[in-house]
């Protein structure tokens, strides 16, 4: 293509003898900027498609991670569900006064049990190590970072904070008193009738499943949210893959 345009340039150069060295300099500077300017438009296009490759990879990854969370968090209210449907049969239990059975043993325990909050979040970490305008779409910049530094983040310190607080100073020393712990699958009362008495025990266990049902509601918000992020970025992994078809 340039030397296309420098032939057009000698051909009006040498139309004009006086002028010739001036229009032959002035053609030249035009071609080195041309030359410039078409060398920057294939850079910048190259840039920007390396960009998208990235961005593609992220999502991609990102959207394993999402998929690993909903996995675990369906797996938790699970858990969470069933830890409130077990405390409440314990105080319905001991409210009626109904006798003692060795079945109450994994009760007893699964009724103050509560899971471990685990997020997969590497993808997240690149992300923003590699800078979150990689991604295009404003609203999937947001929707990534409300899940990630604002959802997961809020979750997770607010079920430390419940345990950190109630677990110490009000579980533990009702073990501790109430049963013969030989690992926490399974608690038998050293006394079953002084442990009926105990209100403090019960309040306990009904404080449990306040927080526990506090858990699963943040949970399963939790889920909604990841659910409508992965959706988002397979709409976007389609346009990505059918922008790059027609390039």
């Amino acid at each position: 293509m340039l030397n296309f345009f420098r032939r057009i340039r000698k051909q009006l150069a040498d139309d004009n003898k006086p002028l010739k060295y001036m229009r032959y300099a002035i053609g030249e500077i035009v071609l080195v900027v041309i030359g410039i300017l078409i060398a920057l438009q294939i850079n910048n296009w190259n840039e920007q498609r390396k960009d998208r490759i990235t961005e593609q990879k992220i999502l991609i990854a990102l959207q394993e991670d999402l998929l690993v969370n909903i996995k675990r968090l369906n797996k938790d209210i699970i858990l969470e569900q069933q830890t409130i449907n077990q405390a409440n049969k314990i105080i319905k239990h001991l409210d009626e006064r109904k006798p003692y059975n060795p079945s109450l043993d994994a009760i007893f325990s699964e009724a103050i049990y509560s899971p471990d909050i685990i997020i997969s979040a590497s993808s997240y970490e690149s992300l923003k190590f590699k800078g979150i305008d990689i991604i295009q779409r404003e609203s999937l910049q947001r929707s990534i970072i409300n899940l990630f530094d604002v959802v997961y983040t809020n979750l997770i310190a607010e079920t430390v904070r419940l345990e950190n607080q109630f677990w110490p100073s009000s579980v533990l020393p009702m073990i501790h008193k109430h049963f013969r712990q030989t690992d926490f699958r399974e608690l038998k009362p050293t006394n079953y009738e002084a442990l009926m008495e105990d209100t403090t025990y019960k309040n306990m266990v009904m404080h449990r499943t306040h927080f526990r049902q506090l858990a699963l509601n943040w949970k399963t918000k939790a889920l909604h949210d990841t659910e409508a992020l992965v959706e988002m970025i397979g709409v976007e992994l389609k346009k990505t893959q059918k922008d790059q078809i027609f390039q």
